[in-house]
């Protein structure tokens, strides 16, 4: 598979500001990501390491959709379970609310993540791999520098922190320095508690000093900023032909997932930016992830970023100075390349 990508896979009840509950929904950033390349590509897998139960859940959508399940593992009892309560921000709390979970305790012991030799052994002939995994200890990144080495991909991290969560920040910069990992991303939110300022200009700035080839900014339902040698562009959110908003849950995951894959095909920071916006749009249209893939999903996923991106062009003709396309045109068929 080309793409690939890791984290974890949950059960999610999602609760919003007003106190609106949607239910019970399949969810997990392993699975949002996977679900972000999917929308565009068919040569993706996810690694996930999953519980017993996990099939009682999951059979159904992963035999409709032909999903290759040859990197799931099983390795504890139940799927994490949990309550997404939103803020009016767009950040959330998130709770344990299953009494079993709380026995076997899978998430706390580090079940539910995925292991390098995991990584190693379905990343062989990857282009790009996506790995959601919070900071901690520095032996798992310095496999994982060497298996990106030695298998030749490029890896986008989303950073595993929340906003106002427990992390250790001089650890997690040694990481990055360590790692060097081509892409990351952060959210508004967890950028500014991070460096501790509101000032979007100047967490850009600090970012810029990572100097990580690119940096994928989600901006909540405002849009996302793709950052790359020095400079950024915006792209607003974009709704797909009226779809309505349901759930935000996943929305980070398979965005950040869909960036990876369109800058690892074109190189371009605005389609970049707006591929992962369309993913967003279409992952906000779904309580939990989404259900189905078929032609005519990405068909048109495909038409909307062609439209996005002509009309970003037309009204910002500086950035085709810069050497980028002038049309979408020029740039699909680079997405086109082994779909």
């Amino acid at each position: 598979m080309n793409y690939v990508t890791a984290g974890q896979a949950s059960i999610d009840r999602v609760v919003k500001p007003d106190g609106t509950c949607l239910g019970t929904n399949l969810g997990g950033p392993g699975v949002f990501a996977y679900t972000g390349i999917r929308i565009w590509d068919d040569s993706v897998k996810m690694i996930l390491n999953v519980a017993e139960d996990f099939y009682d859940y999951y059979g159904d959508w992963l035999q409709a959709n032909q999903v290759d399940q040859s990197a799931l593992e099983t390795v504890y009892d139940h799927t994490h379970s949990s309550d997404l309560i939103y803020e009016e921000d767009g950040s959330y709390a998130q709770s344990a609310r299953s009494t079993q979970e709380m026995i076997d305790r899978a998430a706390e012991y580090g079940w539910t993540n995925v292991r390098p030799a995991q990584i190693d052994a379905h990343t062989k002939n990857a282009q790009a791999f996506y790995l959601f995994v919070e900071p901690l200890y520095l032996h798992f990144w310095k496999q994982l520098r060497e298996i990106r080495n030695r298998n030749d991909f490029e890896l986008m991290w989303e950073i595993g922190i929340a906003k106002g969560g427990r992390y250790d920040r001089g650890h997690l910069l040694q990481v990055l320095e360590l790692l060097r990992p081509e892409m990351a991303s952060l959210n508004h939110n967890e950028a500014k508690d991070f460096f501790g300022v509101e000032d979007r200009e100047e967490i850009f700035r600090r970012i810029h000093d990572w100097k990580i080839p690119m940096f994928f900014y989600r901006a909540g339902s405002a849009g996302s900023y793709l950052l790359h040698r020095g400079k950024s562009w915006f792209v607003p959110s974009i709704d797909l032909e009226g779809a309505p908003h349901v759930d935000a849950t996943g929305c980070g995951n398979s965005s950040t997932a869909a960036a990876m894959y369109a800058w690892r095909k074109t190189r371009n920071p605005v389609m970049t930016a707006i591929i992962a916006n369309v993913t967003g749009g279409i992952n906000v249209s779904c309580a939990g992830i989404i259900k189905k893939f078929d032609a005519g999903l990405r068909e048109t996923a495909f038409r909307t970023a062609a439209q996005v991106y002509d009309q970003y062009v037309r009204e910002h003709p500086e950035y085709c100075r810069d050497g980028y396309p002038h049309s979408a045109a020029q740039v699909l068929p680079l997405l086109g390349e082994n779909r």
